[in-house]
């Protein structure tokens, strides 16, 4: 799928509205929609991506992180919001959004989880250099004891009444792009045709029990705040559906001591006027742990930069680190002794102490 801004792949402009949005999406959709296109790849990769743009901007969260992070330097990869967005995403989505419910010309649409969303704060180290995070989630899962069909598989079972064994039922639906003619699972039986004479008692009769998991998520290098990791088919599964994904926002990062700037991290040092006039030696923590030993020049200046080179941010798109920049300020001391005055008046008359001499 193309890497490309929402806006440009539904033609609006940043400033567009609601409406403005889900007209242009309609049009787009409808021209490109699988259905009216049957065996065209092209206009199934152009249908998923102009339902992918949709799905972020007439939702206010994803657009306004969109709208923060997608600079003109560095939009983002749309995958980004929702990960790997298929056709039956696509196709979901676009049914949910005219009204259709979960229908699909030709087929059933195994139903789907919830998505499960999470919000993680990160360390300057995990963020910086990238890290696995395991994270504790509580989610729905299918019955072991029944495997997700509600029944108590040694009572026996019967033919299912809602579709008479066959495990799908045929539903004709009049919609914007004709007469639809939908084959779906059954929903009593869930497409196997046949109910159970008693439910499981371990589930009753649900097919799903809550279970805790701890998850591995993988923290890629640069990564910055507002930025959602999606994790297919880690989220909800009641029993007799595909599984929903897990959705990890990172809603906050502790750079302290330091200050970010794109991919580099600025560290502000104060020296005394001696060891700036002299030069001298200092120790700086880096943002991975440890501490480096840099060299102060003499004669530095009040807001000279000393570079650290590759010791800043990893680069989200790109390889390599930004830099570990360090700003140099000058401690001037409010009280002086009169000895200490008296050192200083004897320097002013100096050429080397006067600006410009």
């Amino acid at each position: 799928m193309t890497s490309r801004n929402p806006y440009e792949v539904l033609g609006v402009p940043r400033d567009a509205t609601v409406e403005d949005i889900k007209k242009a999406y309609r049009k787009l959709a409808l021209e490109h929609h699988p259905d009216r296109n049957p065996g065209n790849r092209d206009s199934e990769e152009r249908f998923k991506e102009i339902t992918l743009a949709y799905e972020i901007l007439s939702d206010p969260g994803k657009r306004a992180r969109f709208d923060r992070y997608g600079t003109a330097e560095g939009v983002p990869d749309l995958s980004e919001f929702f990960g790997g967005f298929g056709l039956d995403d696509a196709i979901r989505a676009f049914m949910e959004n005219f009204g259709f419910g979960g229908f699909r010309q030709g087929g059933g649409v195994t139903p789907r989880g919830d998505d499960i969303e999470m919000r993680v704060e990160l360390e300057l180290a995990e963020a910086a250099l990238g890290a696995s995070r395991e994270i504790r989630v509580r989610r729905i899962e299918p019955c072991r004891d029944c495997g997700g069909t509600g029944a108590d598989a040694s009572a026996g079972y019967r033919t299912c009444d809602s579709c008479s064994g066959h495990g799908r039922v045929r539903t004709s639906r009049r919609t914007l792009l004709g007469t639809f003619t939908t084959v779906d699972s059954c929903g009593a039986c869930r497409g196997s045709g046949r109910v159970a004479v008693s439910e499981c008692r371990s589930c009753r009769g649900t097919g799903s029990r809550a279970a805790d998991r701890t998850i591995s998520v993988e923290i890629p290098a640069g990564i910055s705040e507002g930025h959602v990791l999606r994790l297919r088919g880690q989220g909800n599964q009641p029993g007799g559906t595909l599984p929903g994904d897990l959705s990890v926002l990172v809603a906050g990062i502790d750079y302290a001591p330091f200050r970010r700037t794109g991919d580099d991290l600025v560290f502000d040092v104060v020296l005394s006027f001696p060891e700036a006039a002299l030069g001298t030696k200092i120790e700086i923590p880096l943002p991975g742990g440890g501490r480096r030993e840099l060299e102060i020049p003499p004669g530095t200046q009040p807001g000279d930069v000393i570079p650290i080179r590759g010791e800043g941010m990893g680069r989200l798109r790109g390889r390599g680190r930004g830099d570990l920049r360090v700003v140099v300020g000058v401690f001037v001391p409010r009280k002086l002794t009169g000895e200490e005055k008296k050192l200083l008046k004897s320097l002013a008359g100096s050429r080397n102490f006067r600006h410009g001499g």
